[in-house]
């Protein structure tokens, strides 16, 4: 036995389908290629419906996240504005500079005060203006610079030193 269908089977199924195609013959009959494109038609026509809002929900969400981005971005300036203000502020308390140098060198609040909470930054004002009252308070660092101990005219290193040199005031 084959499994190939034999000329009478062939036959009565043809005949069946050309009897069911005479009573279709009447209505519409499709080639392949239109039954394709229907086909594709009809899932184009599905995708659209099920996911037709899809772009405007793509560009809703790109939105949001410009959106985030720009919060993000804006509290980072907050924070950052209200670090200056509160450094600005200690440093006023504290009589520290905020002027910057004659060739536009940093300031001594920049330089110093570089904490970004209050707590750090009264403690680092305080430790600044500590040191400059003790700077202040001890006076300068060679006490008899400029001074001249020595004796008078009459010292004997002087008069060697005159003698080695012949340099006579006179």
């Amino acid at each position: 036995m084959s499994n190939e269908p034999n000329a009478g089977e062939q036959q009565k199924a043809g005949g069946e389908s050309q009897g069911q195609g005479a009573g279709e013959s009447q209505g519409k009959s499709f080639t392949q290629a239109d039954v394709d494109r229907i086909v594709r038609e009809r899932l184009a026509q599905q995708a659209k419906n099920q996911f037709g809002d899809y772009d405007d929900l793509k560009t809703k969400a790109e939105g949001a996240k410009t959106l985030e981005e720009r919060l993000g971005t804006l509290e980072t300036d907050l924070a950052s504005a209200r670090t200056e203000a509160l450094r600005a502020s200690v440093a006023a308390r504290f009589g520290v500079s905020t002027e910057k140098g004659p060739k536009g060198e940093p300031s001594d609040a920049d330089l110093f005060l570089t904490g970004t909470d209050d707590a750090t930054l009264v403690a680092q004002a305080q430790r600044l203006a500590a040191r400059e009252a003790d700077r202040k308070k001890q006076g300068n660092v060679a006490r008899r610079e400029g001074n001249n101990p020595g004796g008078g005219a009459e010292d004997p290193l002087r008069e060697f030193t005159r003698n080695l040199f012949k340099n006579d005031p006179e």
